[in-house]
């Protein structure tokens, strides 16, 4: 065996068994509650793995700022890759010109560097928190498996967001993610703006798709919620059929069915639904952002 072929193995025994390590007894409970949109069932988190093993690809949408989401998807990426079906994964943080910066280095090699170092070595951007994407990417590459970035640079995203240029879509996604934009920018968003943070939207889902479409089965993509919708968004972009799971806070007594978006065609809005207990946020994210607004 071959000193790659032998680390990746151990990395997967060690993940494998510290899986039960990374959950509370309550947080187990929950994890139990996983539906499947489409068949109208409940599924066990073994019933899920099944589903997923199956599948070319799996679009993973997250809360980026929920834990929880952070502890699910390293969980996953272990299962699957014990399984012997991870082709690799992407991710909604990296883009293209990073990913240069790390391509063709053994991630063995990459895993055992310092935080400071690798993220240099990473171009990792400071507005996604490296304590929560920190140990999804140190296993990713642990494991030896393509890491790959899925998102357009900033400087690519900016002069989509100034062309102002809307893109071809149908009237009722194009509708649907106009809202969603609204929403994630509190209703803070300029309507001068909008057209063009819609184009780049679906210009960040259609390279994420791209991204997906060069790994084997079964590809991950990690990404935010509205990314991973089955109905607007990367999946309206890839093929062959990926798996959407979302990730979505259900708060104690709160009904399952008012938390998910409303799809704007006949299907869910998502396949499967892995229903977990909302972060705890000490601030509200728009309270801050219309202060950042208002000040001079």
């Amino acid at each position: 065996m071959q000193r790659r072929d032998c680390l990746r193995t151990l990395a997967l025994l060690a993940m494998a068994t510290a899986m039960p390590g990374l959950v509370s007894a309550g947080q187990e409970a929950a994890m139990q509650r996983v539906r499947d949109l489409r068949r109208g069932t409940w599924l066990t988190s073994d019933a899920l793995l099944a589903e997923l093993v199956r599948a070319p690809s799996v679009i993973v949408g997250e809360r980026h700022d929920n834990p929880h989401h952070h502890r699910l998807e390293r969980w996953l990426i272990a299962q699957l890759a014990a399984r012997g079906v991870l082709g690799g994964v992407v991710l909604e943080m990296l883009d293209r010109e990073q990913q240069a910066l790390f391509e063709g280095v053994p991630g063995v090699l990459l895993a055992d560097l310092p935080d400071s170092e690798l993220r240099g070595l990473l171009g990792w951007q400071q507005g996604w928190d490296w304590a929560a994407y920190g140990p999804l990417v140190r296993q990713v590459l642990q494991l030896g498996l393509p890491l790959r970035g899925g998102n357009l640079s900033r400087e690519a995203i900016h002069s989509l967001v100034m062309t102002n240029q809307a893109p071809s879509l149908p009237e009722r996604v194009a509708r649907a993610q106009r809202q969603a934009i609204i929403e994630g920018h509190c209703g803070l968003l300029p309507e001068t703006m909008l057209e063009g943070m819609l184009a780049a939207q679906v210009a960040r889902d259609r390279a994420m798709a791209a991204a997906l479409a060069l790994l084997p089965a079964t590809a991950v993509l990690v990404c935010g919620s509205a990314h991973a919708r089955r109905d607007i968004g990367v999946a309206l972009h890839a093929g062959p059929a990926p798996v959407s799971l979302g990730l979505v806070e259900l708060a104690p007594g709160q009904d399952w069915t008012a938390v998910l978006p409303e799809s704007v065609d006949e299907g869910p809005p998502f396949d499967l639904v892995w229903f977990t207990p909302p972060a705890i946020r000490h601030e509200d994210p728009c309270a801050a952002l219309r202060q950042r607004v208002a000040s001079p």
